[in-house]
């Protein structure tokens, strides 16, 4: 029977190593095998598994009661009554952030980020505080979206840094353009780093024509270009020119739109 390390169950299933950490550590989910010296190797009734959760959290079952549904032997029926479309941590940290709370709503976020896969983190988690600041008072949602946006960009920074460390699959060139450092560029290079990339980000380029002409382009295996408004005339000018001499996958926004399902 193939085992697997951890990476490379990372790789396959989509869903990071300290989140499968957790699983195991806090919610007694899955129990990997081990070397000699400690390490986890996992099998195909693992990987089995693990899609099968990552299936009841995208039906917005939360990850503490995933663990109760497995020890009923009827989780295979199990049905969500009325969908549930975000955490129950949301309402947690929009009152953190009402409060001005930084401590509180930063613990929250990295218990999320840590616990539940990217696909979740931002279907059932991001999405619905960026909607619920959204009505906030004007004066008052500036605040709020602010602390949420920083904590958000200091934390998916931090595992991006770290899982770069351990990336094993080639390298990878991320370009926000303009006003688009944003948590929707963070996601796409986390999604990014996840692949097993090692991913070196250029924040705030408006003149994307040195991806063409510099001589070290051709050292990365991807070049992804995130914006959150449209592209204009003369940078797409630049991406077809990019395009027809670049030897790696260009990819530009699509796979934010993927990971949301869009």
């Amino acid at each position: 029977m193939k085992k697997y390390a951890i990476r490379e169950i990372s790789e396959i299933t989509g869903v990071k190593p300290v989140t499968l950490r957790a699983w195991q550590r806090r919610y007694s989910l899955i129990e990997p095998e081990r070397t000699s010296k400690g390490h986890r190797l996992y099998t195909q009734e693992h990987i089995d598994l693990i899609d099968k959760i990552q299936a009841w959290l995208n039906k917005g079952v939360s990850i503490g009661k995933v663990k109760a549904l497995m020890e009923s032997g009827n989780s295979d029926g199990f049905q969500v009554e009325g969908r549930v479309h975000q955490l129950d941590d949301v309402e947690l940290v929009l009152d953190a952030l009402a409060k001005l709370n930084k401590g509180k709503a930063e613990t929250i976020i990295n218990g999320v980020i840590k616990e539940y896969p990217l696909k979740v983190v931002d279907k059932q988690f991001i999405q619905p505080i960026q909607q619920a600041l959204s009505s906030v008072r004007p004066s008052l949602r500036s605040l709020q979206h602010g602390l949420f946006h920083s904590l958000m960009l200091s934390k998916l920074n931090s595992i991006i840094d770290a899982e770069n460390k351990a990336s094993r699959t080639g390298r990878a060139l991320f370009v926000s353009t303009s006003g688009n450092t944003d948590i929707g560029s963070r996601l796409l290079a986390l999604s990014l780093v996840e692949q097993g990339l090692n991913v070196t980000m250029l924040d705030e380029v408006e003149d994307l024509s040195g991806l063409v002409v510099h001589p070290a382009i051709d050292d990365f295996s991807m070049i992804g270009i995130y914006s959150a408004t449209a592209i204009s005339e003369s940078q797409l000018m630049v991406l077809d020119q990019l395009e027809a001499t670049f030897s790696g996958q260009l990819v530009v926004s699509e796979l934010l739109q993927q990971l949301r399902g869009e």
